[in-house]
């Protein structure tokens, strides 16, 4: 078993990034770095977080696969430069213990002032390893490959490239607060805003339990899952009580409409309140009847604050695929007493603004979302 004691972190899109790249390598550093509670250096071109136990690989590996920004990573060891000879060495131990008939090497040398191109240095040190084990270079389908980074800070070993989520670090690109149900759809939107860089805080209008009792539901579960990935994050509840009581004189057809209206007015005014920026919803076009073009069209005037609609034009199906690789689907599917769900029977499905214009002025739905307000919670994950 080999005793790693870094991992080698590699980052893609950031290095487009010209007057912001060194802004934007801090900040995944330190989201790095709080993510692992581990020191991370930076060198030239990719960051390396240092172990403090070989035991901790597995742990240190399932944290940095959930950090935005980071291409692929890998567990490595590392050597001080001083010639070849300790990497040749360091080589051949490893190959002895593997039962190989083949090996390539692929080397990738970041300081140009180490006097060997890269080539060269995987020419010289292949040939010795293969008269001493005894085991044939093999270019094109090798038993095993063997990765070696020449940096500035010495040589850095290691056997396998694990795939990050890419992306940007979250932080980087502005704050938004996401319209959160729990069921499948808002989680995925949540998580394809915080890909973009977004810092995402969450909405939940409840119908009626605890603070203490939502926590505890599925709805605390994903806001968990959701913290994970985007370096925390804060959870609003908002009880469904205040509109439900004023439902009443809505006519029904028009209730689930004009509850997303509300819906959005909420959001707009806690978003202007504490400077988000963007407001996320888990909208599918033609998903349900809520989400018709008319309909969407209509909630969208409710709001001053822009929306964000990351699911569009993805199917159900797509949608799932996402959650499942996230670890948001098996809580979604959990069974939960949503709002929407309760009140959309046989709903609108091509609503017109003047007409909930004109009930949200006759129930007087400002003073409902002010009433709202006041009773608002709010918990950091």
């Amino acid at each position: 078993m080999v005793d790693f004691d870094s991992i080698v972190v590699h980052y893609g899109e950031i290095t487009l990034k010209r007057g912001k790249r060194v802004l934007y390598e801090k900040l995944l550093k330190d989201n790095l770095a709080k993510a692992t509670g581990r020191k991370v250096r930076r060198l030239m071109g990719r960051l390396i977080v240092k172990l403090e136990d070989k035991d901790e690989v597995k742990n240190l590996i399932e944290k940095i696969g959930k950090v935005f920004g980071v291409v692929w990573y890998a567990p490595a060891i590392h050597l001080e430069r001083n010639g070849l000879e300790k990497l040749r060495d360091q080589l051949i131990n490893t190959l002895r213990r593997e039962s190989i008939n083949s090996f390539k090497l692929e080397v990738k040398r970041s300081d140009k002032t180490f006097p060997l191109t890269s080539i060269e240095i995987a020419r010289r040190i292949g040939l010795e390893i293969s008269r001493e084990l005894g085991i044939k270079v093999d270019l094109e389908n090798p038993e095993k490959t063997i990765y070696i980074e020449v940096t500035e800070d010495g040589y850095y070993i290691f056997f396998e490239k694990i795939r990050g989520p890419g992306g940007l670090p979250v932080g980087s690109t502005g704050r938004m607060i996401s319209l959160f149900s729990g069921g499948i759809d808002s989680p995925v939107a949540s998580w394809l805003m915080m890909k973009r860089g977004c810092k995402i805080d969450l909405l939940h209008i409840h119908s009626g339990l605890s603070s203490e009792e939502i926590l505890g539901t599925k709805i605390g579960e994903l806001a968990k899952v959701l913290a994970s990935y985007g370096q925390g994050l804060k959870l609003y509840l908002a009880p469904f009580k205040p509109f439900i009581l004023k439902s009443f004189e809505i006519p029904p057809k028009m209730i689930l409409v004009t509850f997303r209206a509300y819906m959005l007015k909420l959001a707009d005014k806690i978003a202007k309140e504490n400077g988000y920026l963007g407001i996320v919803t888990g909208d599918s076009l033609g998903q349900v009847a809520s989400q018709t073009l008319e309909n969407l069209y209509v909630v969208s005037r409710f709001t001053e604050t822009p929306i964000y609609r990351p699911l569009i034009g993805m199917d159900k199906q797509e949608i799932i695929d996402i959650a499942k690789k996230i670890g948001t689907y098996e809580l979604s599917i959990k069974e939960y007493r949503d709002c929407c769900a309760i009140i959309a029977k046989h709903p609108e499905t091509k609503a017109k603004l003047d007409q909930v214009e004109k009930i949200w002025r006759d129930v007087n739905l400002d003073e409902t979302v002010e009433e709202t307000l006041k009773e608002v919670t709010v918990h950091e994950f």
